[in-house]
């Protein structure tokens, strides 16, 4: 008996390819422009480590970044504007042509020196004017020196109108030292034969009070008041924390 042919006839389409051979071509993918930000973080994920390199990690690494750089930004800017409004006691603010509060205090100071000594050597120095008018220099200079060494050099707790400001414990012994010296001039006017002829005293006087006339004209508490309201709100009050900004204070 013949062998039977059980294989089953594979039907060939034309040409010698089996119709199995024919597939729908994959579509090409479309490529992604990305933008310049894109392409910078797709070339930091692709330094990342594998373990790093998803999308949430950079995601995670491009939020750290822009954070890194604003505090930076922000930090160093206001810094900058700490650097120049700390200098303004001593070397002025530039709508004031010149003039310091620095200088002027200090003018106020020898001359209220210059008029003691000469009170001194008219009344004596256990003259109660002249004790009164000292004690106030002696407070005026400790706030002085305090301010101009960053509060650093002498402590002014002891003063009794302290309240935790140098600034404003040296507004408080400006004012002190004034009436002090006041009513020094005045007694010194008492014992003269002409009080409108004091002599070189009298030039120390006006000299004293001239100091105090240009302070009330200083710009100086304008642009303290100005900064501390650029610096003060959210977030350059944060920033200025974080970036060793300190307080400047005004003049009152």
């Amino acid at each position: 008996m013949a062998n039977a042919d059980f294989s089953q006839n594979k039907q060939t389409a034309p040409g010698g390819f089996d119709a199995g051979s024919y597939r729908e071509k994959a579509k090409p993918e479309q490529a992604v422009t990305l933008t310049p930000r894109q392409q910078k973080l797709a070339a930091l994920e692709a330094k990342l480590p594998a373990a790093l390199s998803t999308r949430a990690a950079a995601l995670a690494l491009s939020v750290v970044v822009m954070l890194a750089a604003f505090f930076g930004f922000g930090s160093a800017k206001l810094r900058g504007k700490y650097n120049t409004a700390r200098q303004w006691f001593t070397a002025g603010v530039a709508a004031d042509n010149g003039y310091n509060l620095s200088e002027e205090l200090t003018t106020r100071e020898n001359t209220a020196a210059n008029i003691l000594t000469t009170a001194s050597n008219t009344f004596g120095a256990d003259s109660a004017e002249v004790l009164a008018a000292q004690t106030a220099l002696n407070d005026f200079s400790a706030c002085l020196q305090a301010v101009q060494n960053g509060g650093k050099s002498q402590s002014l707790t002891s003063l009794p109108y302290y309240q935790g400001s140098t600034m404003h414990a040296l507004y408080q012994a400006d004012q002190a030292l004034g009436a002090a010296i006041d009513q020094l001039y005045a007694k010194l006017q008492e014992q003269a034969a002409d009080p409108m002829k004091m002599g070189a005293v009298q030039g120390q006087y006006g000299q004293f009070n001239s100091a105090a006339t240009i302070i009330g004209t200083l710009q100086y508490n304008t642009a303290v008041y100005e900064y501390q309201k650029e610096v003060g709100g959210f977030p350059a009050s944060v920033l200025g924390a974080l970036s060793g900004v300190k307080e400047v204070e005004p003049f009152a």
